[in-house]
């Protein structure tokens, strides 16, 4: 049986003896391959990997903008295959891998770990860099069934929970027909959520490196479905993006993290907050206005509110951004840039937009120590960042060595699991009265 896969993307795969040209050429693998492991009781596993955050790619590169990021991505991910493994891109964000002849279904995780482990990397081309976050859904034969369909529908159910999921894979368990119709509904599910008040906002601390003083908190939305449990801060707003809902989910995350703060502000606690804000949202003529309402509703002292802007985003249509931008700061919110360094910014556009911060990429800062680009990229933001009189911020910051460098750099703050990971307000309230003098 011919297995479904999307339609034809432009053709982007590279050729290569662990990659076919095209995606019918991978469906004939897959034929070839399951009957191959019936007969002789082999192995085999069937991979989806999916790039999140391509958009941020594909901004800066020329040309045909999805063909050329496909491109890239293969050159990379075929240098973690074997010889005898295959891959083609199935649509502009996805590839699937076949990966034969397996002695162990643990081979097929160690592959999705290596897999991952390529786009980890920033991806280089002449208009700058970027960092995807992929994930990975997989599916094993004979375990998942011995139908090229079967396993195809496996992987990408797989593809589809991995999304969730910190390590970025999952390998399909018997029970997952429920739950992908579970996470399916959720779409569905948001909008009540919403209007019925079942979000929450948890709040990752951030540290003065010099003091060691609490400084500020970044709100990050949690939805724990009754059935799904903990979905992921990543795929709320996407299902809130594909479906319209991404305004009104900031609306309550900014509502909410204001009222917290005005409860704290009357225990005598006053830490900066920091709220995301997606792409479309940017663009939202109405932004301003919602903001000055949410300030002046619960009493927030502007300057305490720093609304965090993805560094690609300010560029998909810099003539809005940058009239929103600023009428935004003429509320007396400050503005930061999101993982900077993964995406691109020219001294042009740090010039032109009114920032107050920028905040490092968390790849950057995680391998900068052992990596000597890395550590280029860190110290050329902190400088960068300071001859513009930006405040800098490290993200993902896990280890203390890491902390140290960064202060001896003269980074201005940190935020990571080292530092504490996000917490639910009674908690975060806690860890503030605890570290508010430093350490």
């Amino acid at each position: 049986m011919t297995a479904p896969l999307p339609p034809n993307p432009s053709s982007a795969a590279v050729p290569d003896s662990a990659s076919p040209e095209t995606r019918e050429e991978l469906l004939k693998v897959l034929d070839r391959e399951t009957a191959i492991a019936r007969a002789t009781d082999g192995r085999l596993a069937v991979l989806i990997l999916e790039l999140r955050r391509v958009d941020r790619l594909q901004a800066l590169l020329r040309g045909p903008a999805p063909a050329m990021t496909m491109t890239l991505v293969l050159e990379r991910l075929r240098k973690a295959l074997r010889a005898e493994d295959r891959m083609a891109a199935i649509s502009d964000e996805q590839v699937c891998i076949i990966l034969p002849r397996l002695a162990h279904p643990s081979q097929a995780t160690l592959a999705a770990v290596k897999l991952l482990r390529a786009l980890d990397r920033p991806i280089a081309h002449e208009g700058g860099s970027a960092v995807l976050r992929p994930c990975v859904g997989i599916a094993t034969l004979p375990e998942h069934g011995f139908d090229p369909a079967e396993l195809l529908m496996a992987a990408d159910v797989s593809r589809h929970i991995a999304a969730t999921r910190e390590e970025g894979y999952h390998v399909f368990q018997g029970d997952e027909a429920i739950e992908t119709e579970v996470y399916r509904g959720l779409d569905l599910d948001l909008e009540r959520a919403i209007r019925a008040n079942e979000l929450e906002v948890h709040y990752q601390p951030q540290i003065d490196l010099a003091s060691g003083r609490a400084v500020a908190a970044e709100a990050l939305v949690r939805w724990n479905h009754p059935q799904a449990g903990i979905v992921a801060p990543t795929t709320v707003v996407g299902i809130a993006e594909r479906t319209g809902l991404i305004g009104t989910l900031t609306f309550w995350i900014l509502n909410a993290a204001l009222n917290q703060a005005a409860q704290w502000q009357a225990m005598g606690i006053a830490p900066r907050l920091a709220i995301n804000l997606s792409v479309s949202t940017l663009t939202d003529r109405e932004l301003p206005a919602v903001v000055d309402q949410g300030v002046k509703t619960w009493g927030m002292v502007p300057g305490n509110l720093t609304l965090e802007i993805a560094e690609s985003s300010m560029i998909v249509d810099a003539e809005r951004s940058v009239a929103i931008l600023t009428r935004l700061k003429a509320i007396g919110v400050k503005l930061s840039i999101d993982d900077f360094g993964s995406g691109f910014s020219s001294l042009a556009h740090l010039k032109r937009f009114p920032i107050d911060e920028i905040k490092i990429d968390r790849p950057f800062v995680s391998g900068f120590l052992g990596d000597a680009g890395d550590r280029a990229v860190v110290r050329t933001a902190i400088d960068l960042g300071h001859h513009f009189g930006f405040r800098v911020v490290a993200e993902g910051v896990e280890r203390a060595e890491i902390r140290d460098a960064l202060r001896d750099l003269d980074c201005d703050a940190a935020q990571g699991n080292l530092v504490s990971p996000a917490l639910p307000a009674a908690a975060f309230r806690d860890w503030w009265a605890a570290h508010a003098s430093g350490g």
